[in-house]
Parts: structure tokens; sequence; C-alpha cells
């Protein structure tokens, strides 16, 4: 005969799985599997406002980004794009209808390492799937390897199989805290944080794409000639900047009269010893003159650049 403790612990883990299929149902009220045309691949999303769908970018590849629904109610919705920004590794789509429930967003600043997630997606036949994952990092902001910003570092410790990429990550009230995706990390899942999302989407709506600071420059980490730089002479402190390789012809940076070889120390008052040091420095800057100081020939210099706006197809910083 069972002990009282046994039942107890049954009962609490039935509590438990009731409790998980129930938070379940409910965020699978507002995800809906996405299918690019003309690709196998089947990715997910969710509706973050209504009539508002957003999904990863990624499982569009270089392909235009034309999609349609999948649902119980709808097995083939075409899906109308607002725009995509793979630097978030975002896209956004409106869905024909506003039949389908928002989620209940939560907030991401409130996530800590080792609580539950709940990542929810649908098959190729419309069917609810589910995860439970556990929230494996959390820290600050950071900057994606094409320059997107995310406003919090969410690590899983789970694999996004099964169409799971782009949908939903909630915690284990339901409420949905983030957007799960593959493409942003060679080793993690990643939870893109609901703030990262109503950002962008809220740039799509307005203008169709996201604004970014442009130079219009590759550049790598260097030091200019001093102590602690191959050759240097011991008495020169070693300064750290940005080594810039390539220039966009007729972009911000060559229209100043930076040159290949240069190497970016400060932005303003900000150092530059970084591609991310670079951008944030950078950021809200559109439009406005900004003195970078340099290092050319080994002497210092200044150029005025005004800076630009990011284009679309570029990848350059």
């Amino acid at each position: 005969m069972a002990s009282l403790q046994d039942q107890s612990n049954v009962t609490a883990l039935q509590s438990l799985s009731d409790s998980i299929a129930s938070m379940v149902e409910k965020v699978g009220a507002s995800t809906v599997g996405v299918r690019a045309r003309g690709r196998h691949a089947l990715g997910c999303g969710l509706v973050w406002r209504p009539g508002i769908l957003i999904t990863a970018a990624h499982i569009f590849g270089r392909a235009p980004a034309t999609a349609v629904a999948i649902t119980a109610r709808h097995a083939g919705a075409d899906l109308a794009l607002v725009g995509t920004d793979a630097p978030t590794d975002l896209a956004v789509f409106r869905l024909p209808d506003e039949e389908l429930p928002a989620v209940a967003v939560s907030t991401a600043s409130e996530i800590r390492a080792g609580q539950l997630a709940l990542l929810v997606g649908r098959a190729q036949g419309a069917d609810v799937t589910a995860r439970v994952a556990v929230i494996h990092r959390v820290s600050g902001a950071w900057q994606t390897w094409l320059g997107g910003r995310i406003d919090r570092l969410i690590r899983l410790d789970a694999s996004l199989h099964g169409g799971l990429s782009g949908g939903p990550v909630a915690d284990a009230a339901g409420g949905v805290f983030g957007m799960a995706t593959s493409a942003l990390s060679r080793t993690d899942a990643i939870a893109v944080p609901e703030s990262t999302i109503s950002r962008v989407v809220d740039d799509l709506l307005a203008r169709g794409h996201v604004t970014r600071a442009f130079l219009g420059i590759s550049a790598q980490p260097a030091f200019a000639p001093g102590a602690g730089a191959p050759g240097a002479a011991a008495a020169s402190p070693a300064v750290p900047g940005l080594l810039v390789t390539a220039m966009t012809p007729d972009g911000p940076a060559a229209r100043a009269g930076l040159l290949v070889g240069d190497i970016v120390v400060d932005v303003g008052e900000q150092r530059a010893a970084s591609v991310a040091e670079l951008r944030e420095a950078l950021a809200g800057h559109i439009g406005k003159i900004v003195r970078l100081a340099l290092i050319r020939g080994g002497a210092p210099a200044q150029v005025d650049v005004t800076v630009g706006q990011w284009p679309i197809e570029a990848r350059a910083c």
C-alpha cells in the first residue's frame, strides 16, 4: 500500500503536470505555425498584438519573407509582411484577421537563471507542441554579430527542434517574456526579450525597417604602435582602437576623409576599442556630426563624420 508521503508526491507531480499543460494550452492559443513559401522548413510565430504576428527572420533564409500561417483554424492563410530585421532575427507580419488572441506579455527583466521556461510551437499538422526548458544564463544588454541590440541576454538549455524557433517563451504563469531563436548563438537557444521585440515591432510598423547608425566601415580591434603592440617602443603606451580595413564607397566615413589603415580610438567622448563600443557610441546620432579621434600613420588625427543610417543590405559598421 502506498504511503501518505507517496500519495502526496504523486498529487504534487500531477498538479505540476496539469499546470504546465494548462499554461501550454493558454499560450498555444496565440501560437501560429509559419511555413516559408518554397521552403520545407517549418517555424513558429506568436501573436504579439491583435492582428500582428512575429516570428524568426532566419527561417526564410535569403529568400523574400513570404509565408503562410498554420493554426487549428487557418491551414494556409497568407501573411502580409510588415518588415524583417535580421540583426535581431525578428520578422513581423499582419494576420488576415484579429481572431487569434495576443499573448499575455510578462517582463523579461524579472527572469532569473534556474527558472523554468515553456517553449510552445505548432507541428506541421497544426497540433500544439511544447518543451520545458531551464533558463541557463541571464545577463545584460548585448549586440548580435550583425549589430542588433538585444536588451537582455537570456540563454536556454534547450535545442529548438520541431519548429520551435520563432515561437513564444513563457514563464510558469503563462506570461510570454520572449521569442525563441536558434540563429543568434552557435551554442544555446536564445530568448529575444519582450522589450527588444516591442521596440523592433514599433520601428517596423512605423518605417518598415529599423534605424541604426552607420559609418560605412569594416574594422577590427588593433593597437596603435605603443608598448604592448608588437615592435613598439617600451616608453610608449599602447592605444587600443579599431583598425579600418575597408570602407563603403561614398559612405559617411569615405566622404569625411577616413582612410583604410586609420585606427579609430574615440567617438566623441566615448572609447571605440571594439565594434560593440563603436556601435554604442554612434547610437542615437543619425544625421549628427561626431568627431572621431584617430591614429593615422602613428600620429594623432581627427575626422568629423556625419553619421548615416544603416542601409538594409549593409553588413559594415
